[in-house]
This record gives C-alpha cells, sequence and structure tokens, in this order.
C-alpha cells in the first residue's frame, strides 16, 4: 500500500484534491484536522501551549481560541517554531497510528497524509512519494479569507509564514495544479493513478 504525503501551501487546494483521492479508494489522514484536535483541553499539546502563551488564549471554556493563538503565531516566527515543535511529535504518532489502521482495514487501495507542513514535521520519510498542490499565492489568500473569516492581510502573513514554491518544488514526485477548476485537478489525478 502506497503512503502519499500530500502538501502545499494554505489555501493551495489540498483538501479538494483529498476528496477526490478519497473518492478513488484512498483513505485520508487530515492533519489539519488531528492538529485542532491535540490541542482541545485534555489532549496532548494542551497544556504546553497553554503554559506558554498564557491564559489570554483561552476561552471561557478553557479552549485555546484558535483565531487568537493564530494571529500571534503567525506575526512572530519563534512563537510559530515553538508551536510547530510542540504540536509536530503528537501529529506525527497519530498519523502512524492511522497508518497502520489503514493496512490493517485491507479496504483502501493508499494511505494520503494531507499535510501542509508534511516536510516541517518530519513526515516525508515515511512517504513513497510527495505530491505538491501548486496555485497561485493571490488566489490562495482569497481562499484564506473565505475559508477562515480572516483578513488579507493575516491571510499573506500565513502564506509568508510557509515555504516558498521554489521549496515544495525540491521534494515533489508529482506536482498537481490547482490554479484552473475542478475538472482540471481530476483529470491530473486520474492520469497520476493511472
Amino acid at each position: 500500500m502506497d503512503i502519499i504525503g500530500l502538501t502545499g501551501g494554505t489555501g493551495s487546494g489540498k483538501s479538494v484534491v483529498s476528496l477526490e483521492l478519497k473518492k478513488r479508494d484512498s483513505f485520508i489522514i487530515d492533519c489539519d484536522k488531528i492538529a485542532h484536535d491535540i490541542i482541545l483541553k485534555g489532549e496532548p499539546a494542551y497544556n504546553e501551549i497553554v503554559e506558554f502563551f498564557g491564559d489570554n488564549i483561552i476561552d471561557e471554556n478553557g479552549q485555546i481560541i484558535r483565531k487568537k493563538l493564530g494571529e500571534i503565531v503567525f506575526s512572530d516566527s519563534e512563537k510559530l517554531k515553538f508551536l510547530n515543535k510542540c504540536t509536530h511529535k503528537h501529529i506525527g504518532d497519530e498519523v502512524k497510528r492511522q497508518i497502520e489502521f489503514a493496512k490493517n482495514s485491507n479496504v483502501y487501495k493508499r494511505v494520503i497524509i494531507d499535510a501542509p507542513l508534511l516536510i516541517e514535521a518530519g513526515l516525508t520519510d515515511i512517504c513513497d512519494k510527495i505530491w505538491v498542490v501548486y496555485c497561485d499565492e493571490s488566489v490562495r489568500a482569497d481562499r484564506i479569507v473565505a475559508r477562515d473569516g480572516i483578513s488579507k492581510d493575516l491571510a499573506l502573513k500565513r502564506i509568508a509564514s510557509q515555504k516558498s514554491w521554489s521549496e515544495y518544488k525540491k521534494y515533489a514526485d508529482v506536482i498537481i495544479d490547482n490554479s484552473s477548476d475542478l475538472n482540471s485537478v481530476i483529470e491530473q489525478i486520474d492520469k497520476i493513478l493511472k
């Protein structure tokens, strides 16, 4: 069973590619979801994050306010490094657990690790291939604004905090261009999987 790392900058359309791959008998590991889950109260990374960033990032129920945390880390590279260091180990552990689940199920043709920080989290070593989703930066920023309800300035800070396109390309075994429409993405996926 192939393990494919799917990555690309925020807003590039990895989720669209994942959804199409799911329709083609792929088991999808959503690292964004894992990252959200591990910072919930009582979960592995919660205490470290609250201890470092303080109570001003938690709501009245004690949950981390992700939008507030994002505003902090995407404006301070050192704080972003701390957050990534704190979460990547837990994300890696959960990814490995889900890979074993998929392998043991005998249902899927491949495992897709959908991870914006696949490279930074050190997950490339467990992948047979790396697929990188490309999309123009201005389109990505517009998608992030629409998806997350944030300002264009903050969206551009998020983009700037990640690897450049030239860095992503160095790791790519496959590049999917998501600058056009869904039909174009589907055609590319079907051609690659033949």
